[in-house]
């Protein structure tokens, strides 16, 4: 698993973040995700998904939409308006986020990788690069394919 799609999966469970670390969260709530969806292909992005049935974005990751993060990051400041709040999360939503996040990481560490942080309190991570944690390694590999169900709602 490449950096890249480490922070898109750690950031894209209820919300959706398919930038580099951290990236911005994007709420599927009022109708926003359809629009946002169109509005990134139209953008530059071609892979993007629509929203599910739900109304939930699809956890995706740059190499997945097959993009570059700064290519990513300019259809999403000209499509983030489409969306309620700016794409920012609501408490309710948040604290949705960081319990889902939570389970992930207690999942993660059970399957060996034992320096797996729990989410702050927005519900991010902190790993890649310089947070101990390698996502590159066969352990992380194997701990996600485990427990990337845990990232659903």
């Amino acid at each position: 698993m490449t950096v890249g799609a480490a922070a898109a999966v750690v950031a894209g469970a209820v919300l959706v973040a398919v930038a580099a670390c951290g990236g911005t969260t994007v709420s599927a709530q009022a109708g926003g995700a359809p629009a946002f969806a169109r509005c990134m292909r139209a953008h530059g992005v071609p892979a993007y998904p629509d929203p599910s049935a739900t109304g939930l974005l699809p956890k995706q990751t740059l190499q997945q939409l097959g993009v570059s993060s700064s290519a990513f990051e300019a259809a999403e400041r000209a499509c983030i308006h489409l969306v309620p709040n700016g794409g920012r999360p609501t408490a309710a939503q948040a604290a949705v986020y960081r319990t889902v996040m939570l389970r992930y990481a207690r999942c993660i560490r059970a399957h060996g990788v034992a320096n797996m942080p729990d989410p702050d309190g927005r519900g991010h991570l902190d790993i890649g690069p310089g947070s101990g944690v390698d996502v590159n390694s066969p352990r992380f590999e194997a701990a996600y394919q485990v427990c990337k169900k845990d990232l659903s709602p």
